[in-house]
């Protein structure tokens, strides 16, 4: 089911015309509006007026391409250098830099006027975001497709935008990274950070060490051509890559060919389960710096970005404390803990870096007052790291409310702001913080799933990373993403298609509708949360249910705006209304899902979910009837309905009803005071 039906029932029945420049994401840092159009056609010419260079003709080719089917008409391939009326004029002062850096000049200005539409930037990488928000501007009436009159300056509030995409617990085919890259684009992020090792495998084709991905990838790695590849076709994008090859820890997958950098002994395996594993680096083999550092030489060429991912979370001191001659290393070398030996491995690391002229990042348990000073650090266990980092004079970068694979809704991500309100940073500390990255780790997720669990919820994060910190309204974030999740679509990205492309694999054959209504209302569990005892590995192929539902469904925004007007007015008919409707839809579905449970034991994991849906719906349908009628609910019921409430907070089976929280609001409006 679509979210467009819960706007129609929110309006009234009244399906919205998004008015331009509203459908904007990320929203400008400055919008004017003028009057008058622009108007878009096959006879709309592309005038290049200033630089112009491979990668800004490639993107004008691929904007005529995407402007063309979006007006279903032939647009004219030639390119002129003079603009006129009828011709969108892209003047770019400069190439920018020779390899795309944070420095990047990334401001634009947009004029749309009847007598023509002009973009401007210092850079081809600012004129990419500013053809993406002039494709965003294109609308249409009954007889024509148009820009509306609008001047638009705008640049990033943060250099550092990106997504983490884990590769090494499920592989992504390149052409699935490709379309992520596509999506990124579409909503101006500029970094994309690819976790290539981990335990479960290492993906990256290694010519002087062949065993690495001979025998640590079961035969699913990229080729050194293939890298090279998405390099290019993310810079064509805007976008630079940054490889993390993770060490000392989460390296299992080295040591499968490569045992003797191990501190564990031989036999090394793959490991399938997720979770920390025992194989990690020797750091105190001089051998180990010496692989390490040639394989550096070999891998650095493939990846001209100025910044390296080393990782270095979650290092458990006991694979060290395990191996007397590493403790004896550590107390002949005067380190008091393995923290200071992780230091020293580091240290070392830092060092074969600088010489290829590359800047260590890692996660922030690499934090040390003594790491070189040029260190950036991620931080992932807490916006408190990300503090503690840039008072100790380090660059950052947050992640911590960013991780996509937590199932979280869009409005946690869209309130996480990447300086948070620190109390003792002073402003210099606050510079330090150059933006932040999305996370999809990929435990639970395929390449099959990834579409839909990193879109549309990552348009939150780009706009929180680009956009002023002053936009903030939720309502309208949810309304953009909507509009987003169509876009994503047309460019291939199997977001809003995933759950019904899904449930063909799970029940081909079924009429699966009330599934598909189910899923409006209950989400997949938190990450880590127990579903059902069934803890997948490597080997499971994540088509289940759960694996087909959405992580933020369109009925708990609904419902959840419904349920803000109820608390302002109980007299709110229409919100009290429009929520009967919902649960009244909802309430209805058990049969219908227990029928399809019947011939299919994977349908069947949506019995219990449903069935709580059910009772919760109930219960926010009777909570209701009390507050239209302006009496309280008797006391014995409220504490049972809240007891029975609190039983659904847990996952049922496979699935979490999305809405119970805001059914639980309810039920305090109508419940009687709390005397305690």
């Amino acid at each position: 089911m679509r979210s467009r039906f819960f706007a129609f029932l929110l309006l009234g029945g009244a399906l919205p015309v998004a008015a331009q420049p509203a459908s904007l994401l990320p929203v400008p840092t400055s919008v004017r509006t003028g009057t008058g159009r622009f108007s878009i056609d096959s006879t709309t010419s592309i005038a290049i007026t200033g630089h112009s260079d491979p990668r800004l003709e490639r993107a004008i080719s691929r904007l005529l391409h995407r402007l063309s089917r979006r007006i279903a008409q032939p647009m004219s391939r030639s390119i002129t250098r003079t603009a006129t009326p009828r011709s969108i004029a892209i003047d770019v002062a400069g190439p920018g830099m020779p390899v795309q850096g944070i420095d990047e000049n990334e401001r634009y200005t947009l004029t749309v006027g009847a007598d023509g539409t002009t973009l401007q930037a210092a850079t081809t990488v600012g004129a990419l975001r500013g053809l993406e928000t002039l494709l965003q501007l294109v609308v249409g009436d009954g007889t024509s497709f148009y820009l509306d009159a609008v001047s638009i300056a705008d640049e990033p509030r943060f250099a550092w935008r990106g997504l983490l995409v884990d590769v090494s617990r499920h592989f992504m085919p390149i052409e699935q990274l490709k379309r992520t890259l596509d999506g990124m684009a579409l909503v101006k992020l500029n970094v994309f950070h690819w976790h290539l090792s981990d335990d479960q495998g290492f993906r990256v084709e290694s010519k002087h060490f062949p065993k690495l991905h001979e025998l640590g990838s079961d035969g699913l790695y990229y080729t050194q051509q293939e890298v090279r590849d998405l390099v290019a076709y993310a810079r064509d994008r805007g976008i630079r890559v940054v490889p993390e090859f993770d060490m000392p820890g989460h390296s299992t997958s080295w040591f499968v060919g490569y045992p003797q950098y191990s501190a564990q002994r031989p036999p090394i395996a793959i490991r399938r389960e997720w979770g920390g594993a025992d194989a990690i680096f020797d750091p105190t083999k001089e051998a180990t710096y010496t692989f390490i550092a040639r394989f550096l030489d070999e891998m650095i060429p493939l990846f001209p970005d100025a910044y390296w991912h080393i990782g270095g979370d979650e290092v458990e001191g006991k694979h060290w404390d395990s191996n007397p001659e590493i403790v004896a290393w550590r107390t002949r070398h005067g380190f008091r803990d393995n923290h200071a030996l992780q230091l020293h491995f580091n240290t070392r690391l830092a060092t074969l870096l600088s010489r290829h002229g590359k800047r260590m990042v890692g996660w922030d348990e690499i934090l040390h007052p003594d790491l070189p000073p040029r260190t950036v650090v991620q931080s992932w266990r807490g916006t408190q790291y990300l503090a503690n980092s840039a008072k100790q004079g380090f660059t950052g970068i947050l992640s911590a409310p960013w991780y996509l694979d937590h199932i979280k809704p869009a409005t946690e991500y869209y309130t996480a702001d990447p300086v948070p309100q620190f109390d003792e940073l002073t402003p210099a500390q606050q510079r330090l913080i150059i933006g932040g990255e999305a996370c999809i780790w990929a435990e639970f997720i395929t390449a099959e799933t990834a579409d839909s669990r990193i879109w549309p919820r990552l348009g939150a994060v780009a706009e929180r990373l680009w956009s002023p910190r002053t936009v903030t309204d939720v309502a309208d974030m949810y309304r953009r993403l909507d509009i987003l999740t169509d876009r994503l679509e047309g460019l291939g990205l199997r977001v809003r298609s995933h759950p019904a492309r899904m449930l063909a694999t799970i029940a081909p054959g079924f009429d699966t509708a009330p599934v598909e209504s189910l899923f409006t209302a209950v989400q997949p569990p938190s990450f880590g949360q127990s579903a059902n005892g069934i803890r997948p590995n490597q080997w499971h192929p994540l088509t289940r249910l759960v694996d087909a539902a959405r992580p933020d469904p369109d009925g708990r925004w609904l419902t959840e705006r419904l349920v803000r007007r109820v608390a302002r007015d109980p007299n709110d008919a229409a919100a009290r209304d429009s929520l009967l409707v919902l649960f009244e839809r909802w309430s209805l579905l058990l049969p219908r899902v227990e029928a399809l449970g019947a011939r299919s034991p994977t349908m069947a994991q949506g019995v219990a979910a449903a069935r709580a849906l059910a009772r919760s719906a109930v219960i926010g349908t009777e909570a209701i009837g009390f507050l239209a009628a302006g009496r309280q609910a008797p006391a014995a019921w409220a504490a049972a309905a809240a007891a029975e409430l609190k039983r659904y907070d847990a996952p049922q089976g496979l699935l979490r009803v999305a809405i119970v929280g805001e059914v639980r609001k309810l039920l305090a409006m109508a419940s009687p005071p709390n005397d305690e």
